[in-house]
């Protein structure tokens, strides 16, 4: 059998930020009327720093179903992605996904400001300069009117090269913060994309009415936001409740058993919630979720054939 094998550079060059929010947020409202379902995912963790996990999805929608393993060591990472038919059973292709995993999670940010944060919000302060941050700032700027970017991590130099980096590359003025507490000063929008392992985030730095965007600790030891911070959210929302229960520590820590105040992206694109006129404060949190490498995926191969290339 001959399965088409899909490079890093195709999946580049195949599907817009645009395009990957928007299938996305198909993916997840066909999850919500039962058509489409999460596989969840699990993981397992080894010294000094390594991890080992594996998702999977199904959506009728786009008639396939998806599986994508990824290790991570000192020493490397890779990530692969197999789509099958979902009716016949055959493989369908086979995704180098390290791209297709940074597109998708900037993609899910992107859909959670685009639901959550406020409409005519024009700074985003990004926190973090490593190489999934400049899709996130992709991403919030094609949802949301941005017209500067507010960069701060903990290395002077990465700050200055992020933002020259994101100035030639989106078009978008950005500036450097000599501090977490100025980055964030009255930014309507917050992404925090880091490796952090301890809460460095704490209550009362955040301005009101800031949407914060959480998705660099998907670890059960990790974190990035004090726990306590979800005191003051008038909505906390996460891409799969399944994932975040196994993941998120900050969550955890803070609602233990009783998870009732967190809603999904489906509660919001169905309408069941909606954002909260003048909220204090909106949280995102996202831990990954197959449906939405599926959703990436499917646009992959669709465009791959309609050019032909794996004829």
């Amino acid at each position: 059998m001959n399965v088409p094998w899909i490079t890093e550079q195709q999946v580049r060059e195949k599907v817009s930020i645009a395009d990957a929010i928007e299938a996305i947020a198909g993916s997840i409202t066909r999850e919500v009327d039962g058509t489409a379902r999460n596989i969840p995912k699990t993981m397992t963790t080894w010294e000094p720093a390594s991890s080992a996990h594996a998702l999977g999805a199904y959506d009728e929608g786009a008639g396939l179903v998806a599986f994508k393993t990824w290790v991570n060591t000192p020493e490397g990472a890779s990530a692969l992605l197999t789509l099958f038919d979902a009716t016949t059973g055959i493989p369908r292709a086979v995704l180098e996904a390290g791209a297709l995993g940074a597109l998708r999670t900037a993609a899910v940010s992107g859909l959670a400001t685009r639901l959550m944060s406020a409409p005519d919000a024009a700074e985003l302060a990004v926190i973090g300069s490593g190489r999934q941050a400049l899709g996130q700032v992709a991403a919030v700027c094609a949802v949301r009117p941005i017209t500067r970017v507010r960069v701060w991590c903990r290395s002077e130099n990465s700050r200055i090269g992020f933002a020259a980096t994101v100035r030639d590359t989106l078009g978008v003025d950005a500036v450097t913060a000599p501090t977490l507490a100025e980055a964030v000063d009255g930014a309507p929008i917050v992404t925090l994309v880091t490796r952090a392992t301890e809460p460095f985030l704490s209550p009362g730095v955040l301005s009101a009415g800031t949407h914060l965007n959480a998705v660099g600790a998907i670890l059960p030891h990790t974190a990035e936001f004090d726990p306590a911070l979800l005191a003051d959210s008038d909505l906390t929302v996460v891409d799969s409740l399944a994932n975040a229960r196994r993941s998120s520590r900050e969550l955890t820590e803070y609602y233990g058993e009783d998870w009732a105040a967190v809603k999904t992206l489906g509660d919001l694109l169905t309408g069941a919630v909606v954002r909260p006129l003048n909220p204090a404060l909106t949280i995102f949190k996202g831990l990954g979720m197959g449906l939405a490498d599926l959703a990436v995926a499917a646009t992959v191969l669709e465009s791959t054939h309609r050019e032909g290339a794996l004829a």
